[in-house]
């Protein structure tokens, strides 16, 4: 299959990836349709991606998806669409050693990269970096982007020192092009209201300053990619799913909505805003920022409904955050408040940040594994159980930290909560979704 794409990837962290990757998407959907994708885990970066775009962007992750499923998805979100653009992730070569990088994601999707360099504080050292990133394992880089270039004369300074690869342009420094961040990374656009405009603005600086038809000729010579397979189909379609959606509860996979959406009728509906849904099949409470909005929480009407759901056998999955609502109490500032309660654990809103891959072992069968299956996810947060009363688990880390002693997943009634985000390319089990 011909598929327009390119990587965007860089040396580091910081260097503006999510920012420019938005603005480029941004410049080409004026004339083309555009899809965006990200490297790794990441639940923030692709709403970016998505304001850019108007489309879902969708997560490519070699270690929790395997290297079928990444081509698989692919090839599945990138058909019918004119060029993908792929966010990559941290520094080019960093992953677990070099596994899992960008690079390696770069070489399985035999995608070319494009690097975006951040001048702040360099000048002709860039050409350095950019010959030690092609010459370490041989990246197909085949175009570099400039960022944060103090002046025409700046520019010119960067630019010759780059040989072998084509510099594609530069983006001007302005303190307009900046999203601010917390503890979990870059505000999410659920919270940053000012996150269109900041991606209007870089938009209008690339299409003045980025040489776009020669980006446009290095996708279009991307590999023909191998795309071979099969659209799951199911005859489920008529029940109803609910899935938590708003400023604190926001952290999908948009393979994962889909994956519901092939046997449930979705409905979003916000614990901030007291919303309830009635006759429900599935309950999905996903990640994000519940510490930020306790008082909300603890008054909310749905906290009441979601209890007698979970009471009445209703299957809810909550991830992460979810986990937290599912939770007895959450502390923050030596104040508890009262959450839904399914579970006997307290937990504190702030601690030590827990980040990395997690690869799970079911000891016990429940609707998302059988015993002994093997599911891979990821750990993503700062809060920290203080207490946990519940003694059986569903699950044993092989990898990862879980709740507590390397064990993840409580199960009280039908309802699941675990510290793991999942990619439900890797849960086989399809009894709820």
């Amino acid at each position: 299959m011909h598929s327009p794409r390119i990587i965007i990837a860089s040396d580091r962290s910081d260097s503006g990836k999510t920012l420019v990757s938005a603005g480029l998407m941004k410049a080409l959907s004026k004339k083309l349709k555009v899809r965006g994708f990200k490297a790794g885990p990441d639940f923030i970066d692709i709403g970016y991606h998505k304001l850019a775009t108007t489309f879902p962007s969708i997560n490519l992750d070699l270690f929790i998806m395997g290297k079928d499923n990444v081509i698989r998805s692919l090839c599945k979100y990138s058909k019918n669409f004119d060029i993908s653009i792929i966010e990559g992730v941290m520094g080019l070569y960093d992953g677990i050693n070099t596994e899992y990088s960008t690079y390696e994601l770069s070489k399985v999707t035999k995608s070319p990269i494009i690097l975006v360099i951040n001048c702040y504080n360099l000048s002709s050292t860039v050409g350095a970096i950019i010959k030690g990133l092609i010459e370490y394992k041989n990246a197909n880089i085949k175009g570099v982007i400039l960022n944060k270039v103090a002046s025409p004369t700046h520019f010119s300074y960067c630019k010759n020192s780059i040989d072998g690869v084509k510099v594609l342009g530069y983006i001007p420094y302005s303190k307009d092009l900046e999203i601010p961040s917390r503890h979990l990374g870059l505000f999410t656009i659920e919270s940053y209201k000012e996150a269109e405009k900041v991606i209007n603005n870089i938009s209008k600086l690339i299409q003045d300053y980025i040489d776009l038809d020669a980006l446009l000729q290095i996708a279009n010579d991307a590999n023909e990619l191998d795309c071979n397979y099969n659209e799951y189909t199911s005859n489920y379609r008529k029940k109803i799913a609910a899935i938590a959606y708003d400023a604190a509860f926001n952290f999908y996979y948009q393979e994962n909505i889909d994956r519901i959406n092939t046997m449930y009728n979705i409905k979003f509906f916000s614990p901030l805003n007291n919303e309830k849904i009635e006759n429900i099949d599935f309950i999905y409470l996903g990640g994000g920022y519940p510490e930020l909005y306790l008082n909300e929480l603890e008054s909310s009407i749905t906290t009441n409904w979601l209890k007698k759901e979970a009471e009445k056998g209703t299957p809810i999955l909550g991830e992460c955050g979810g986990l937290m609502y599912l939770s007895k109490n959450l502390i923050q500032n030596d104040r508890k408040y009262k959450m839904i309660g399914i579970f006997d654990i307290d937990i504190n809103t702030s601690g030590k940040l827990t980040l990395g891959y997690t690869q799970l072992r079911a000891i016990r069968d429940s609707f998302i594994a059988n015993k002994n299956d093997i599911i891979r996810g990821h750990e993503f947060h700062i809060s920290q159980p203080i207490r946990v009363g519940e003694k059986s688990f569903l699950f044993e880390n092989n990898q990862g930290k879980g709740i507590i002693d390397k064990k993840d997943g409580v199960n009280n009634y039908n309802t699941i909560a675990l510290y793991s985000h999942l990619h439900f390319s890797t849960v086989e089990k399809r009894t709820v979704f």
